[in-house]
């Protein structure tokens, strides 16, 4: 499969379940009903190979007949119909039941790769969802798409949904508030379309300044031509597909960083939601876990989620900050007797605020679990809440990262020879 990254001339190859992409062929486009002013939604599953404007970042609860509903003005699927009047938007209804499957992140990592915009509509339901968080996230972050935050509910917003809109420079829609009447939708529906139309020519732009970059390189076509290397000495000027490769190769960089492969060293779960240290042994991804091997030597508990393993690295300080969640030491362990050989004991927290000045800053925080998630917290040297350093905190990969890193990693793969013919 190959799809475009957003750098002209620049695709990726991937593959992806067969039996998935049969179902895909069902997908169900925005249909305008020509005897009324509805649109009918039927969307399925929308297929990431093909080329849409905008993705669609909602929380279910918040459809109508959920719990987070409000009014058929805020609705996002009524958002979405409208926004489908002018764009091209990809939006997946699909429920799923239980924890979200590989596929469910490979198709929507596909689709936010292609799209020019993300339009995030954001309430106190879609922050309370890690689901969400992590979709808003690799956009943002991870692959550096322009992320339009749309307030459809009044609410408090997650400190780490807050930092990202704060650091994304983007001033956020009002949706939210009492919309009484068909006429006050459609006034702030046509604002919101406008604010699209200019995000989407914005990422346009964004996109023909990769060729004006090139080309401010001096890379003409001109003989003889050079550029100052890191070195000091002048050498070719990249052709334009190696200018292309290396801007490729940031973005899957800033994808794989921190996600763990076999033989890293880890944080991982164990039991009651205590961590340990661990190598990967592989990744499956069928169940979206590892197999893992203990440190100590343990022969229960390899085969944990990949949300619960963190790779044992000291995470870069612009990676931590109020909201995020964190894997933090707090208590050890004694060996026992042919099972293992003890060490220290790790935990999910959230970081509350952080104090001082790099790099000597103390991050603040409290654990996410308790005794009534079936923590165990009696053990020696227990507290609620924890102030530790950097070096001491380790982080779990965002699920979208580790399925697109797995892709990037079986595209620059050699391909396999074929078996000689009998």
């Amino acid at each position: 499969m190959l799809f475009n990254c957003g750098i002209p001339g620049c695709t990726f190859t991937f593959t992806t379940g067969g039996e998935h992409l049969a179902h895909l062929k069902t997908n169900h486009d925005f249909v305008q009903n020509s005897s009324s002013d509805s649109i009918d939604i039927s969307v399925i599953f929308q297929d990431p190979r093909q080329d849409y404007d905008v993705y669609i970042s909602y929380c279910k609860e918040n459809l109508t007949g959920k719990s987070g509903h409000i009014s058929e003005f805020h609705d996002p699927q009524k958002i979405t119909a409208e926004l489908s009047k002018h764009f091209k938007p990809w939006f997946d209804s699909v429920s799923i039941e239980g924890e979200p499957t590989s596929d469910f992140y490979e198709h929507r990592a596909l689709a936010i790769q292609n799209v020019k915009l993300v339009v995030a509509l954001i309430s106190p339901e879609y922050c309370q969802d890690e689901t969400c968080k992590q979709e808003f996230e690799f956009a943002f972050k991870s692959l550096q798409k322009i992320v339009f935050p749309v307030y459809i509910k009044e609410g408090s917003i997650d400190d780490k949904i807050a930092s990202f809109i704060k650091n994304g420079g983007r001033v956020p829609f009002r949706f939210d508030g009492k919309i009484e009447n068909k006429a006050v939708f459609d006034e702030r529906i046509q604002y919101l379309i406008s604010a699209v139309r200019r995000l989407i020519e914005q990422g346009d732009l964004e996109t023909q300044n990769v060729r004006m970059s090139y080309m401010n390189l001096g890379t003409s076509s001109q003989p003889g031509s050079s550029i100052p290397s890191q070195g000091g000495e002048n050498v070719p000027p990249p052709t334009y597909e190696e200018f292309v490769s290396r801007e490729q190769q940031k973005v899957q960089n800033t994808v794989q960083r921190g996600v763990p492969a076999p033989g890293d060293h880890v944080v991982s779960h164990h039991f009651k939601h205590a961590y340990y240290t661990a190598t990967i042994v592989r990744f499956i991804r069928d169940s979206m876990s590892y197999e893992i091997a203990w440190d100590d030597g343990d022969p229960s508990g390899r085969f944990p989620p990949i949300s619960l393993v963190a790779l044992n690295k000291i995470p870069a300080a612009e990676e931590v900050f109020p909201g995020q969640k964190v894997l933090f030491p707090q208590g050890s362990y004694t060996g026992t007797e042919g099972n293992n050989s003890g060490g220290l004991r790790y935990h999910e927290g959230i970081i509350t605020k952080v104090t001082g000045k790099h790099p000597k800053m103390v991050y603040h925080g409290h654990h996410t679990k308790g005794a009534d998630d079936g923590k165990w917290i009696t053990y020696r040297g227990y507290s609620y809440t924890f102030k530790v350093s950097l070096s001491q905190l380790r982080l779990a990969p965002n699920p979208y990262n580790i399925l697109m890193a797995e892709q990037y990693s079986a595209a620059a793969a050699p391909p396999q020879p074929s078996a000689p013919s009998a």
